[in-house]
């Protein structure tokens, strides 16, 4: 009988383990569903924006892309999460510089086109590990006593290159954006 009990209570902790938290937002952004765990930001609303398009026809490389945005904004302060999903036509290289010209590599350079990042900020980037995957973390400076923090990685990146590239971006303190960042996963169609 104790065995039995003892299996019954072994079976319900590990099938609760494996369930996720209240705080665990999963936003469905064009190919991918990207969770984070937001816990650490208390209440917040979720405002999905629209979708845009554009063609890249720059330095030789041609190709279409789209832009899934959507904003985190926390009810008690005035701190924001951000995320964009691109989704490009082909595979792009995205850990090497994307001319010979300009060294930035194709992740930095999404960061830098992205709506997250004001025009001429000061920018510091980083490798960054996300979701096992290699990523960068960028600091934005822009003189406030908060900078923003941008971190962005390719879920389906293969040997450099990829499809799909997930930005996300906290105006919060470097502690609670750490602890977002940390949580992201992002899932692919």
């Amino acid at each position: 009988m104790k065995q039995a009990w003892l299996l019954s209570a072994f079976c319900l902790v590990i099938s609760v383990s494996g369930l996720p938290t209240a705080d665990c937002e999963t936003i469905d952004l064009g190919p991918s569903q990207i969770s984070l765990d937001l816990a650490s930001i208390g209440d917040y609303s979720v405002e999905k924006k629209s979708t845009s398009t554009a063609d890249h026809r720059e330095k030789g490389v041609d190709f279409t892309y789209a832009i899934y945005p959507a904003t985190i904004t926390a009810e008690e302060t005035s701190g924001q999460v951000l995320v964009e999903v691109y989704e490009m036509s082909e595979s792009m290289p995205l850990d090497a510089a994307i001319s010979w010209k300009d060294t930035v590599t194709g992740l930095e350079h999404c960061i830098e086109q992205s709506e997250l990042v004001p025009r001429r900020a000061a920018i510091q980037t980083e490798p960054y590990q996300i979701n096992g995957h290699e990523g960068i973390l960028a600091k934005i400076d822009e003189g406030d006593s908060n900078p923003m923090y941008v971190a962005a990685y390719s879920p389906d990146q293969t040997d450099g290159s990829g499809t799909i590239v997930c930005i996300v971006g906290s105006t919060f303190s470097w502690q609670t954006t750490k602890a977002i960042f940390d949580s992201i996963e992002a899932r692919t169609a």
